[in-house]
Protein backbone atom coordinates (compact mmCIF):
# COMPACT_ATOMS: atom_id res chain seq x y z
CA UNK A 1 0.00 0.00 0.00
CA UNK A 2 3.06 2.45 0.93
CA UNK A 3 4.01 1.91 -3.22
CA UNK A 4 0.46 2.63 -4.82
CA UNK A 5 0.10 5.56 -2.69
CA UNK A 6 3.35 6.83 -3.26
CA UNK A 7 3.05 5.48 -7.10
CA UNK A 8 -0.12 7.99 -6.93
CA UNK A 9 1.77 10.94 -4.72
CA UNK A 10 4.20 10.66 -7.14
CA UNK A 11 1.99 11.10 -10.73
CA UNK A 12 0.29 14.14 -9.58
CA UNK A 13 3.27 15.54 -7.99
CA UNK A 14 5.37 15.01 -11.26
CA UNK A 15 3.52 17.63 -13.65
CA UNK A 16 4.34 20.95 -11.03
CA UNK A 17 8.08 19.39 -10.39
CA UNK A 18 8.87 19.00 -14.44
CA UNK A 19 6.95 23.01 -14.44
CA UNK A 20 9.78 24.10 -11.61
CA UNK A 21 12.49 21.76 -13.18
CA UNK A 22 12.07 23.70 -16.78
CA UNK A 23 12.26 27.27 -14.86
CA UNK A 24 16.18 26.03 -14.41
CA UNK A 25 16.26 23.91 -10.96
CA UNK A 26 17.20 20.35 -10.43
CA UNK A 27 14.95 18.38 -9.98
CA UNK A 28 15.81 17.55 -6.25
CA UNK A 29 15.49 20.72 -5.30
CA UNK A 30 12.06 20.94 -7.16
CA UNK A 31 10.69 18.28 -5.27
CA UNK A 32 11.52 19.76 -2.18
CA UNK A 33 10.20 22.75 -2.87
CA UNK A 34 6.78 21.29 -3.88
CA UNK A 35 7.05 19.46 -0.83
CA UNK A 36 7.64 22.05 1.79
CA UNK A 37 4.94 24.35 0.00
CA UNK A 38 2.57 20.80 0.40
CA UNK A 39 3.73 20.57 3.66
CA UNK A 40 3.26 24.22 4.61
CA UNK A 41 0.03 24.39 2.98
CA UNK A 42 -1.75 21.49 5.32
CA UNK A 43 0.07 22.93 8.51
CA UNK A 44 -1.83 25.90 7.86
CA UNK A 45 -5.06 23.84 7.22
CA UNK A 46 -4.58 21.66 10.46
CA UNK A 47 -3.57 25.20 12.65
CA UNK A 48 -7.01 27.42 11.77
CA UNK A 49 -9.38 24.49 10.39
CA UNK A 50 -8.39 21.45 13.09
CA UNK A 51 -9.23 22.73 16.50
CA UNK A 52 -12.32 24.11 14.71
CA UNK A 53 -13.21 20.75 12.91
CA UNK A 54 -12.18 18.64 16.02
CA UNK A 55 -14.89 21.02 18.40
CA UNK A 56 -17.47 20.47 16.10
CA UNK A 57 -16.99 16.64 15.78
CA UNK A 58 -16.69 16.63 19.80
CA UNK A 59 -20.09 18.28 19.25
CA UNK A 60 -21.80 15.68 17.65
CA UNK A 61 -20.41 12.61 19.50
CA UNK A 62 -21.73 14.91 22.45
CA UNK A 63 -25.50 14.49 20.55
CA UNK A 64 -25.19 10.52 19.58
CA UNK A 65 -26.19 9.73 22.60
CA UNK A 66 -29.28 11.35 22.64
CA UNK A 67 -30.36 10.73 18.81
CA UNK A 68 -29.48 6.79 20.00
CA UNK A 69 -32.62 7.48 22.97
CA UNK A 70 -34.61 9.57 20.50
CA UNK A 71 -34.54 6.37 18.32
CA UNK A 72 -34.91 4.09 20.54
CA UNK A 73 -38.17 5.92 21.78
CA UNK A 74 -39.50 5.93 18.58
CA UNK A 75 -38.64 2.19 17.61
CA UNK A 76 -40.62 1.18 20.66
CA UNK A 77 -43.26 3.41 20.13
CA UNK A 78 -43.76 1.38 16.67
CA UNK A 79 -43.31 -1.65 18.71
CA UNK A 80 -46.18 -0.61 20.60
CA UNK A 81 -48.84 -0.19 18.09
CA UNK A 82 -51.02 -3.34 17.89
CA UNK A 83 -50.56 -4.04 14.16
CA UNK A 84 -53.64 -6.01 12.57
CA UNK A 85 -52.74 -9.77 11.12
CA UNK A 86 -49.30 -10.25 9.79
CA UNK A 87 -48.40 -6.27 9.97
CA UNK A 88 -47.08 -6.54 13.11
CA UNK A 89 -44.37 -9.21 12.40
CA UNK A 90 -43.50 -6.76 9.24
CA UNK A 91 -42.88 -4.49 11.78
CA UNK A 92 -41.17 -5.74 14.03
CA UNK A 93 -38.54 -7.40 11.56
CA UNK A 94 -38.36 -3.90 9.57
CA UNK A 95 -37.87 -2.14 13.20
CA UNK A 96 -34.89 -4.46 14.06
CA UNK A 97 -33.26 -3.93 10.62
CA UNK A 98 -32.93 -0.79 11.04
CA UNK A 99 -31.81 -0.65 14.66
CA UNK A 100 -29.20 -3.21 13.50
CA UNK A 101 -28.09 -0.53 10.48
CA UNK A 102 -27.92 2.48 12.94
CA UNK A 103 -25.69 -0.21 14.98
CA UNK A 104 -23.38 -1.46 11.73
CA UNK A 105 -23.08 1.99 10.39
CA UNK A 106 -22.01 3.76 14.14
CA UNK A 107 -19.30 0.68 14.24
CA UNK A 108 -18.54 0.95 10.68
CA UNK A 109 -17.46 4.92 11.32
CA UNK A 110 -15.29 4.43 14.39
CA UNK A 111 -13.44 1.29 12.71
CA UNK A 112 -12.94 3.55 9.75
CA UNK A 113 -11.43 6.11 11.99
CA UNK A 114 -8.91 2.97 13.80
CA UNK A 115 -8.22 1.77 10.00
CA UNK A 116 -6.98 5.02 9.19
CA UNK A 117 -4.83 5.75 12.31
CA UNK A 118 -3.60 2.48 11.70
CA UNK A 119 -2.23 3.31 8.33
CA UNK A 120 0.11 6.11 9.54
CA UNK A 121 3.30 4.68 8.65
CA UNK A 122 1.87 5.08 4.64
CA UNK A 123 1.88 8.49 5.22
CA UNK A 124 5.46 8.66 6.31
CA UNK A 125 6.56 6.16 3.52
CA UNK A 126 4.73 7.11 0.67
CA UNK A 127 5.99 10.79 0.18
CA UNK A 128 9.46 8.90 0.79
CA UNK A 129 8.76 6.26 -2.32
CA UNK A 130 7.73 9.15 -4.65
CA UNK A 131 10.45 11.18 -4.23
CA UNK A 132 12.50 8.65 -5.91
CA UNK A 133 9.79 7.67 -8.22
CA UNK A 134 9.80 11.21 -9.64
CA UNK A 135 13.32 11.69 -9.73
CA UNK A 136 14.09 8.41 -11.77
CA UNK A 137 10.78 8.88 -13.63
CA UNK A 138 12.34 8.60 -17.22
CA UNK A 139 14.50 5.89 -15.76
CA UNK A 140 11.61 3.50 -14.49
CA UNK A 141 9.73 4.45 -17.67
CA UNK A 142 12.36 3.25 -20.31
CA UNK A 143 12.97 0.68 -18.14
CA UNK A 144 9.60 -0.86 -18.54
CA UNK A 145 8.89 -0.23 -21.84
CA UNK A 146 12.53 -2.10 -22.50
CA UNK A 147 10.88 -5.44 -21.06
CA UNK A 148 8.28 -4.86 -24.21
CA UNK A 149 8.72 -6.14 -27.97
CA UNK A 150 9.01 -3.38 -30.13
CA UNK A 151 6.07 -3.22 -31.96
CA UNK A 152 4.30 -2.72 -28.61
CA UNK A 153 5.86 0.08 -27.16
CA UNK A 154 4.64 2.80 -29.59
CA UNK A 155 1.13 2.01 -28.70
CA UNK A 156 1.42 0.95 -24.73
CA UNK A 157 2.79 5.01 -24.94
CA UNK A 158 -0.27 6.22 -27.26
CA UNK A 159 -2.64 4.38 -25.30
CA UNK A 160 -0.75 5.61 -21.57
CA UNK A 161 -0.87 9.56 -23.21
CA UNK A 162 -4.90 9.06 -23.55
CA UNK A 163 -5.57 7.09 -19.92
CA UNK A 164 -3.12 10.10 -18.56
CA UNK A 165 -5.18 12.91 -20.46
CA UNK A 166 -8.64 11.31 -18.86
CA UNK A 167 -7.17 10.89 -15.66
CA UNK A 168 -5.83 14.37 -15.15
CA UNK A 169 -8.88 15.93 -16.84
CA UNK A 170 -10.92 14.30 -14.74
CA UNK A 171 -8.85 14.90 -11.16
CA UNK A 172 -8.39 18.91 -12.35
CA UNK A 173 -11.81 19.56 -12.98
CA UNK A 174 -13.59 17.49 -10.32
CA UNK A 175 -11.36 18.50 -7.91
CA UNK A 176 -11.98 22.34 -8.53
CA UNK A 177 -15.58 21.98 -8.53
CA UNK A 178 -15.37 19.95 -5.77
CA UNK A 179 -13.55 23.02 -3.51
CA UNK A 180 -15.75 25.54 -5.17
CA UNK A 181 -19.05 23.59 -3.40
CA UNK A 182 -17.59 23.08 -0.61
CA UNK A 183 -16.29 26.35 -0.13
CA UNK A 184 -20.18 27.80 -1.07
CA UNK A 185 -21.77 25.09 1.23
CA UNK A 186 -19.75 25.92 4.14
CA UNK A 187 -19.97 29.89 4.06
CA UNK A 188 -23.65 29.25 3.33
CA UNK A 189 -24.21 27.28 6.34
CA UNK A 190 -22.11 29.80 8.42
CA UNK A 191 -24.33 32.79 7.10
CA UNK A 192 -27.35 31.10 8.08
CA UNK A 193 -25.36 30.44 11.59
CA UNK A 194 -25.73 26.38 11.30
CA UNK A 195 -23.37 24.41 13.23
CA UNK A 196 -21.11 22.36 12.07
CA UNK A 197 -20.15 25.15 8.84
CA UNK A 198 -16.51 23.31 8.65
CA UNK A 199 -17.65 19.98 8.74
CA UNK A 200 -20.37 20.68 6.47
CA UNK A 201 -18.32 22.03 3.86
CA UNK A 202 -15.98 19.24 4.03
CA UNK A 203 -17.93 16.56 3.17
CA UNK A 204 -20.26 18.27 0.40
CA UNK A 205 -16.58 18.66 -1.16
CA UNK A 206 -16.03 15.47 -0.09
CA UNK A 207 -19.11 14.00 -1.63
CA UNK A 208 -19.28 16.49 -4.68
CA UNK A 209 -15.87 14.69 -6.35
CA UNK A 210 -18.40 11.27 -7.17
CA UNK A 211 -20.36 12.27 -9.98
CA UNK A 212 -24.47 12.82 -10.15
CA UNK A 213 -24.68 10.84 -6.45
CA UNK A 214 -22.47 13.29 -4.77
CA UNK A 215 -24.83 16.78 -4.12
CA UNK A 216 -27.25 13.52 -2.69
CA UNK A 217 -24.89 12.27 -0.48
CA UNK A 218 -23.20 15.32 0.73
CA UNK A 219 -27.23 16.92 0.85
CA UNK A 220 -28.47 14.21 3.53
CA UNK A 221 -25.75 15.12 6.81
CA UNK A 222 -25.34 18.58 6.11
CA UNK A 223 -29.66 18.96 6.13
CA UNK A 224 -29.71 16.29 9.43
CA UNK A 225 -26.91 18.59 11.05
CA UNK A 226 -28.87 21.62 10.32
CA UNK A 227 -32.21 20.07 11.70
CA UNK A 228 -30.28 19.08 15.01
CA UNK A 229 -30.70 22.96 15.47
CA UNK A 230 -34.23 23.32 13.75
CA UNK A 231 -36.45 22.38 10.98
CA UNK A 232 -35.97 26.24 9.60
CA UNK A 233 -32.12 26.26 9.27
CA UNK A 234 -32.51 22.63 7.89
CA UNK A 235 -34.78 23.85 5.25
CA UNK A 236 -32.92 27.11 4.54
CA UNK A 237 -29.72 25.16 3.92
CA UNK A 238 -31.22 22.23 1.89
CA UNK A 239 -32.55 25.60 -0.67
CA UNK A 240 -29.06 26.97 -0.24
CA UNK A 241 -27.61 23.68 -1.31
CA UNK A 242 -30.04 23.00 -4.23
CA UNK A 243 -29.42 26.50 -5.91
CA UNK A 244 -25.56 25.71 -5.77
CA UNK A 245 -26.10 22.49 -7.12
CA UNK A 246 -28.29 23.67 -10.25
CA UNK A 247 -25.30 26.66 -10.28
CA UNK A 248 -22.83 24.12 -10.41
CA UNK A 249 -24.74 21.31 -13.14
CA UNK A 250 -26.22 23.78 -15.16
CA UNK A 251 -23.05 26.33 -15.77
CA UNK A 252 -19.76 25.24 -13.74
CA UNK A 253 -19.75 21.73 -14.82
CA UNK A 254 -20.27 21.85 -18.71
CA UNK A 255 -17.97 25.15 -18.79
CA UNK A 256 -14.69 22.72 -16.68
CA UNK A 257 -15.44 19.22 -17.34
CA UNK A 258 -18.05 19.61 -20.45
CA UNK A 259 -17.60 16.29 -22.46
CA UNK A 260 -14.13 15.47 -22.17
CA UNK A 261 -14.17 11.90 -20.66
CA UNK A 262 -16.18 10.75 -23.70
CA UNK A 263 -18.40 8.50 -21.97
CA UNK A 264 -22.29 8.40 -22.17
CA UNK A 265 -24.26 9.39 -18.69
CA UNK A 266 -25.33 5.52 -18.20
CA UNK A 267 -22.18 3.92 -18.35
CA UNK A 268 -20.92 6.75 -15.93
CA UNK A 269 -24.22 5.69 -13.25
CA UNK A 270 -23.19 1.70 -13.77
CA UNK A 271 -19.67 2.65 -12.95
CA UNK A 272 -20.60 4.81 -10.23
CA UNK A 273 -22.99 1.93 -8.88
CA UNK A 274 -20.30 -0.87 -9.38
CA UNK A 275 -17.75 1.09 -7.76
CA UNK A 276 -20.46 1.57 -4.87
CA UNK A 277 -21.70 -1.58 -4.49
CA UNK A 278 -17.92 -3.31 -4.57
CA UNK A 279 -15.72 -1.04 -2.59
CA UNK A 280 -18.26 1.63 -1.06
CA UNK A 281 -17.43 5.90 -1.49
CA UNK A 282 -13.63 5.08 -2.16
CA UNK A 283 -14.91 2.78 -5.03
CA UNK A 284 -17.35 5.52 -6.22
CA UNK A 285 -14.80 8.67 -6.17
CA UNK A 286 -12.35 6.07 -8.54
CA UNK A 287 -14.79 4.55 -10.37
CA UNK A 288 -15.14 7.22 -13.20
CA UNK A 289 -11.54 7.60 -14.14
CA UNK A 290 -11.02 4.17 -13.92
CA UNK A 291 -13.78 2.79 -16.02
CA UNK A 292 -12.53 5.58 -18.94
CA UNK A 293 -9.29 4.23 -18.20
CA UNK A 294 -10.82 0.84 -19.00
CA UNK A 295 -12.58 1.90 -22.05
CA UNK A 296 -9.27 3.13 -23.82
CA UNK A 297 -7.69 -0.29 -22.86
CA UNK A 298 -10.87 -2.01 -24.45
CA UNK A 299 -10.87 -0.40 -27.79
CA UNK A 300 -7.44 -1.08 -27.96
CA UNK A 301 -7.56 -4.97 -27.72
CA UNK A 302 -10.53 -4.62 -29.79
CA UNK A 303 -9.13 -2.51 -32.56
CA UNK A 304 -6.18 -5.66 -32.26
CA UNK A 305 -8.23 -8.73 -32.41
CA UNK A 306 -10.15 -6.88 -35.29
CA UNK A 307 -6.19 -6.32 -36.70
CA UNK A 308 -5.93 -10.07 -36.81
Amino acid sequence: MSFLYGGILAYFLYRPVIWIERKGLNRVWAILIIYLLGISLVGLLLWFALPKLMKELSGIAAMLPQYANQIEMIIDRVNGIQWPGKIDQLVEQNTGQIESYIYSTMQGFISGLFYLMSKAIIIVFAPILAFYVIKDWEQIRNAFLDILPPGARRDISIMAGQIDRVIIEFSKGYLLIAAMIGILVGISAAILKVKYALLIGIISAITELIPYFGPFLGGIPAVGLALSQSSSSAIYLAAAIIILQQIEANIISPKIIGDRLGMHPLLIVFALLAGGKLFGIVGMLVAVPLTASLKIVGHYIYLKIVEI
